[in-house]
């Protein structure tokens, strides 16, 4: 039998263990939590991260790269919160930043883990404080990323970009680029990352899981927004938090605007705080850096 050298690595990459495994796919299971139905799945090895996604954005909308860096070191847990993909909400809105965080709490309870780091982005950063707050016992280190500290402590989105986020009527593409930089590298990390993210679908590493009702866009809307902008109790709380946290934010974030992670990072005791290049974004348009920051957090 004729060996070709391609064959021959392969070989040797299997012997030596370097790359020789089925690609991951993506096996999406439901639990019950409360009074509504959670879908998930895990990947990875390691200790548990359970991530926690922002405003309107379901469990597939992490970038495939960053899943691929964190995969290598823990074992992610990846979720829809209520109402958002394949998780369901009750008849009544009764949708807050403080019922999400106990969502996640359910999660974790009923997924057997005793405690969990946490990497929470945007209004998911909301829900991540909110569990620290309110379920301290099971968090080991949370990674915030994009995070406000609501109340008149907030320094405050423009407007516009709030608008324009919040309009249901508004292309999802305009609305990519309200997350990324306004520049070149910028467009080109959008561009990147979306190809990414149709790739995995199409592979069933991520699953086909992208549909948000505008009826859970408007109750997300209201809890991040009118009820997060009047709660001046989660700062005051923060300065209770004992648990290790890292602040991250991308330097040219327009929605949650850096300085919120300094406020934040100065009110929990020794908290980290780290900011990369990029927007609101940060995390998937500097993957590798980010990933690194993370891995070196979770491992002091």
């Amino acid at each position: 039998m004729k060996w070709t050298h391609h064959v021959i690595l392969f070989v040797l990459l299997c012997i030596f263990g370097s790359s020789c495994y089925a690609a991951f796919k993506a096996e999406v299971k439901t639990v019950n939590v409360g009074d509504i139905k959670m879908a998930y799945y895990v990947r990875g090895q390691g200790k548990p991260l359970i991530m926690i996604n922002g405003f309107i954005s379901t469990m597939s909308l992490w970038d495939p790269a960053l899943l691929d860096e964190l995969a290598k070191h823990h074992q992610l847990i990846l979720f829809d919160n209520r109402g958002v993909g394949l998780s369901t909400d009750t008849e009544k809105n009764n949708t807050t930043i403080p019922q999400m965080a106990d969502d996640v709490a359910g999660l974790i309870k009923k997924l057997g883990y005793e405690k969990v780091d946490v990497l929470a982005w945007s209004m998911g950063a909301r829900i991540g404080q909110q569990l620290l707050i309110r379920h301290p016992e099971l968090v080991e280190k949370a990674i915030l990323c994009s995070a406000s500290p609501g109340g008149k402590h907030t320094d405050k989105t423009a407007e516009s970009v709030e608008n324009k986020l919040n309009n249901p009527n508004i292309p999802d593409m305009e609305k990519i680029g309200l997350v990324f930089t306004n520049d070149e590298k910028g467009k080109l990390a959008a561009k990147n990352c979306l190809a990414r993210l149709k790739s995995a679908v199409a592979s069933g590493m991520i699953p086909n899981d992208f549909k948000v009702s505008k009826e859970t866009m408007m109750r997300q809307n209201h809890a991040r927004t009118i009820l997060w902008n009047n709660d001046n109790e989660n700062f005051n709380a923060l300065k209770n938090i004992k648990n290790p946290v890292l602040l991250t934010d991308g330097r040219y974030d327009i929605i949650d605007l850096p300085k919120n992670s300094l406020i934040i990072a100065n009110q929990i005791p020794y908290a980290w705080l780290a900011f990369l290049d990029g927007g609101h974004a940060f995390l998937f348009q500097e993957y590798k850096s980010f990933a690194d920051l993370v891995d070196v957090f979770l491992a002091q």
